[in-house]
C-alpha cells in the first residue's frame, strides 16, 4: 500500500483503534499504512455538502463495547484533578495532549484552534464522577454562545439537541430537523466549548442528536455518525429502545461512542400517544428497564431517559451500570437534562418538569423594546455612542458640501452665565431631569424627556411583531396579591410598583414602561383613594375607566393589576385608626391648599409598599411634593434600603402641557390657555441671572397678565421642599406651580406643574 503524506501519517498513527480521521479530497484514495492498529475499516465518501472532505472511518480490532474500553482506562492513575489522564483522552479526541481539532469545522492543515485553560473531561472522567456519586449536568446547546456558556458553567455533558428545529428553527416539531441542520450546530457548539475563555473546568462532551430519518439503515447510522464526530461532536445520540441496540453495537465497534434515549421519544411520540408520561404501569416500566439493559449490554456509554415517574428512573439507573440522564425522570438518577431554552424561559411557560433558571426571554423583549423606543426617540445613539470628525476636517468638509447642515451636528458649548457663583447654562431643558433618591437625598437627575406620543404603542408594536400580547394579571384582593408576589419571589424575579388612581393616559404608561425597565414584573395599582379626598372635592366623580385601562395596559405589557376595594384597604373604615403624617411639609405649597392630602397619599402608600414589597416604586415627577413625602416616608421608616424611588420626568402633551387625569375637565379656551404655564416655567428658570426671587415673580407676573390664577408658585429644595430664600442659590431646586382654571358653567380645574433645576444650574 502507498504511503500517506509524513505529516498525516504520524496524525493518523496516533489515532487508537475505534476513532476516525478527516481527510482531505486529494487523500481520500490514499490506503492505510500497514503500521496503523487497525484491522477492519469502512469506507465512505460522501459529499458533505457537495465542496467538503470525505471521511474515512476505521473499525475497532477489537468487538469490546466502550464501555469496557472505559473500565480499562480509569484503571490509570489519576491526574489533571481527577479527569482523564493525557494518553486516555486521545481515544476521543484523536489529538496529543487534548491539542487536537476534535473535528471542528474549518480547521485545516496545520492551523491549531486556541487551546482552553483545562482538558477535556472525556467518558473516563464523566465516569469517574458518576462512581463518585457526584451528580452530572447536561444541558442543550445549538450555537456559539450556548455551548461557550454551558462549558463556563462548568456541565459534564452539551447535548446538540434536535430540539434545534423547537427552539431555534421556528419548526413545529423534531421531525423536519436536517443532518445539514445539526452538522452545522454540531460545529458551532463545537467552537464555543473550545473557545471558552478563562474556564478553568475541564471541556465537557459534546454530544451529536442524530435526527429523525439519519439512522434508518446501517449504513445510514455509520455514515451519519461519522459526520458528527467530524464536525466535533464526542458522542451521538439515538432515540429507541431494543430494536436499535444492533445500531448501537456497530457504531461502538467502528468507534464512536452512543448515548442512548428511552421513555418519551420526541421523534417517535406520536406512536407513544403524544409528548405524555411514559411507564406508568409496571409493564410499560419493565419494557423501559429491558431497553436499557439491552443498551447498555450493545454498548451504550450514557443513557437519557425522558419524562417517566421517577420510581421508574430510579430502577433503570439500578439496572444498569452507565450514568443515567434524567429529564423529566426524577432526582435518583445521575444526572439531569434540560433545553437551554426552557432553562432560560425563551419562549414562556416551560413544561412542567423544567424549571425556569432565569427569564432571558422578558428580558430580551425589554431590551428589543426599549432599543426601539430609544430609537425612536433619538435617545439612541446620541452624543455617547457617536463619533464626530476633527474640527478642522469638518470645516473642510462643510465647505464642500454647504447644502448639508454638518455644523449642527455638532455639540457647541452652551452659553452660560453666572449665578451666585455657579455656572448656568441657558440651554438647559428643565424637562430633561427626573427624581432620583441616591444616598438618602432626593435629587434631580438629568434624564432624557421624550416625547409621549412618539413612544405610545412602542411596546404594542413589538408584541405585534412577535405575534404575543401579554395579558396582565388581575388581583382585586389582598390575598391575592400576596400569593402572587409569594410565586414571583420564589422566581427570583424584581419587581417595580406604579401606583395610579385610574383614568390612565400616556404619562402612566411611561412609568410602566419604566417599570418594566427596572424590573422583570411591573404591577400598576389602580384605586380611587377616599382618604387624599376632602369633603368638597370630587371623589365620587373621578374618571373611573377601569375597562379602558387594562386595555392600555394590556398593549403597554404591564404584568399585573391590582384593584382592590377601600374595604379591603381601610378594613376599619376610611382613614383607619393609624395613619402616616408628613409634618414636614405642612402649610408649604400644595400642603397649604390641600392639606389632608398628603396624609392620604403616605398611608395608602405604606399600604401598598406592605402588600406589594416592590423592588422600586416608580412615580411621576409633576406631583413633586409627593415624590419627596414617598422619599422621606422611605428613609424616615428605614424602607429605603429595599425598595429604590424612581421619579420619571413629567410627561406633556405636544405643546407642553403636563399630562393629567383632570386635565378632561378643561374647556376648550381653559385648555387654550394651559401652555401658557410650563413656558412661563421654562423661561423664567433658564433666564441669565435666575434666582429665586426672579422666577417666582416673572412666573406670577408672566400668567396673571395672560388672566390665570396663581394658587401659588414654589422654589423649594429636593430634601424637605423648605422655599428658598429670595437671593439663594437656584440650583438643586423644584419649582413647583399651580394654577386654578374656572370658567362659568364648567368645574373649576387645578393645574399642577414642575420643573427641576440641577445642581450647577
Amino acid at each position: 500500500m502507498k504511503s500517506l503524506e509524513p505529516a498525516f501519517s504520524a496524525a493518523l498513527r496516533r489515532l487508537p483503534g475505534g476513532c476516525f480521521a478527516k481527510m482531505p479530497r486529494s487523500q481520500a484514495m490514499t490506503a492505510i499504512p500497514p503500521q496503523t492498529s487497525v484491522t477492519n475499516m469502512y469506507t465512505y465518501f460522501h459529499t458533505w455538502p457537495k465542496h467538503r472532505s470525505k471521511f474515512i472511518i476505521y473499525g475497532a480490532r477489537s468487538n469490546a463495547s466502550m464501555t469496557t474500553r472505559l473500565d480499562d482506562q480509569k484503571k490509570a492513575p489519576d491526574q489533571n484533578n481527577g479527569e482523564d489522564p493525557v494518553n486516555g483522552l486521545e481515544s476521543l479526541y484523536g489529538g496529543v495532549n487534548g491539542a487536537g481539532t476534535n473535528g471542528a469545522e474549518g480547521t485545516t492543515g496545520g492551523e491549531k484552534p486556541k487551546a482552553a485553560a483545562a482538558k477535556p473531561l472525556g467518558l473516563a472522567g464523566v465516569r469517574r464522577r458518576f462512581e463518585r456519586g457526584e451528580k452530572l449536568s447536561m444541558v442543550t446547546a445549538y450555537d456559539f454562545p450556548s455551548g461557550r456558556f454551558a462549558r463556563q458553567a462548568g456541565v459534564e455533558l452539551v447535548l446538540v439537541g434536535d430540539s434545534l428545529g423547537n427552539c431555534r428553527l421556528g419548526l413545529p416539531d423534531t421531525v423536519g430537523v436536517t443532518m445539514e441542520d445539526m452538522i452545522r450546530a454540531t460545529t458551532a457548539v463545537r467552537r464555543g466549548v473550545d473557545a471558552a475563555g478563562a474556564a478553568t473546568s475541564p471541556k465537557p462532551l459534546v454530544i451529536g442528536d442524530m435526527p429523525f430519518g439519519s439512522y434508518l439503515t446501517m449504513e445510514d447510522a455509520l455514515r451519519n455518525a461519522a459526520a458528527f464526530r467530524v464536525a466535533g461532536a464526542d458522542v451521538v445520540k439515538l432515540e429507541g429502545g431494543s430494536h436499535l441496540a444492533p445500531v448501537v453495537r456497530a457504531l461502538t465497534n467502528a468507534g464512536i461512542a452512543v448515548m442512548s434515549h428511552i421513555g418519551l421519544e420526541p421523534q417517535r411520540a406520536l406512536l407513544q400517544g403524544g409528548f405524555r408520561l411514559q411507564g406508568t404501569s409496571a409493564t410499560s416500566a419493565m419494557e423501559i428497564i429491558s431497553d436499557a439493559k439491552e443498551l447498555s449490554g450493545a454498548g451504550c456509554v450514557l443513557l437519557v431517559v425522558e419524562m417517566v415517574p421517577e420510581e421508574v428512573g430510579t430502577a433503570v439507573q439500578a439496572s444498569i451500570s452507565c450514568p443515567v440522564i434524567g429529564i423529566g425522570a426524577g432526582g435518583k438518577v445521575a444526572g439531569q437534562v434540560l433545553v437551554c431554552d426552557d432553562m432560560l424561559g425563551m419562549h414562556g411557560r416551560p413544561p412542567s418538569f423544567a424549571k425556569m433558571f432565569a427569564d432571558v426571554g422578558r428580558a430580551s423583549a425589554m431590551a428589543y423594546e426599549t432599543y426601539v423606543k430609544e430609537v425612536r426617540s433619538g435617545q439612541f445613539p446620541g452624543d455617547k455612542y457617536s463619533r464626530h470628525m476633527p474640527a478642522e476636517e469638518l470645516h473642510k468638509l462643510q465647505q464642500l458640501l454647504p447644502q448639508v447642515p454638518l455644523l449642527s451636528l455638532t455639540q457647541e458649548p452652551a452659553e452660560t452665565s453666572t449665578v451666585n457663583g455657579h455656572s448656568a447654562s441657558s440651554h438647559r431643558t428643565p424637562g430633561s431631569f427626573g427624581f432620583e433618591l441616591l444616598h438618602g437625598r432626593l435629587l434631580p437627575v438629568q434624564r432624557l424627556a421624550v416625547n409621549g406620543a412618539r413612544l405610545a404603542g412602542t411596546r404594542g408594536i413589538s408584541q405585534a411583531a412577535t405575534g404575543t400580547r401579554i395579558e396582565p394579571k388581575r388581583l382585586c384582593s389582598n390575598a391575592e396579591l400576596i400569593d402572587w408576589r409569594r410565586q414571583v419571589a420564589e422566581q427570583g424575579r424584581r419587581v417595580a410598583f406604579v401606583p395610579t388612581m385610574g383614568n390612565l393616559h400616556e404619562g402612566h404608561l411611561e412609568l410602566v414602561d419604566a417599570a418594566l425597565q427596572r424590573a422583570d414584573e411591573a404591577i400598576v395599582s389602580i384605586f380611587v383613594n377616599p382618604s387624599q379626598f376632602a369633603s368638597h372635592e370630587d371623589l365620587d366623580t373621578y374618571p373611573r375607566t377601569l375597562e379602558e385601562d387594562v386595555q392600555k395596559l394590556r398593549e403597554r405589557g404591564a404584568t399585573a393589576l391590582f384593584t382592590p376595594s377601600a374595604n379591603e384597604m381601610y378594613p376599619t373604615g376610611s382613614p383607619g385608626g393609624t395613619m402616616v403624617v408628613p409634618h414636614f411639609v405642612e402649610g408649604k405649597s400644595e400642603a397649604a391648599d390641600r392639606p389632608h392630602f398628603f396624609t392620604g397619599v403616605a398611608t395608602v402608600c405604606l399600604k401598598f409598599f406592605n402588600l406589594v414589597q416592590p423592588d422600586v416604586a416608580i412615580f411621576g415627577q409633576k406631583d413633586a411634593m409627593q415624590c419627596v413625602v414617598i422619599a422621606r416616608m422611605l428613609e424616615d421608616l428605614l424602607l429605603d434600603h429595599r425598595i429604590a424611588l424612581h421619579v420619571v420626568p413629567t410627561s406633556r402633551e405636544s405643546d407642553g402641557v403636563a399630562r393629567s387625569s383632570r386635565n378632561s375637565y378643561l374647556s376648550p379656551s381653559m385648555r387654550q390657555k394651559a401652555p401658557a404655564i410650563y413656558k412661563a416655567l421654562c423661561a423664567a428658570t433658564t433666564a441669565k441671572g435666575a434666582s429665586p426671587w426672579s422666577v417666582r415673580t416673572s412666573v406670577r407676573e408672566d400668567l396673571e397678565t395672560q388672566g390665570l390664577e396663581v394658587s401659588y408658585i414654589s422654589v423649594a429644595d429636593t430634601r424637605f421642599m423648605n422655599e428658598k430664600a429670595d437671593e439663594a442659590d437656584l440650583s438643586n431646586s423644584v419649582v413647583s406651580i399651580c394654577c386654578i382654571m374656572k370658567e362659568e358653567g364648567h368645574r373649576t380645574c387645578r393645574l399642577l406643574d414642575t420643573v427641576l433645576v440641577p445642581a450647577g444650574a
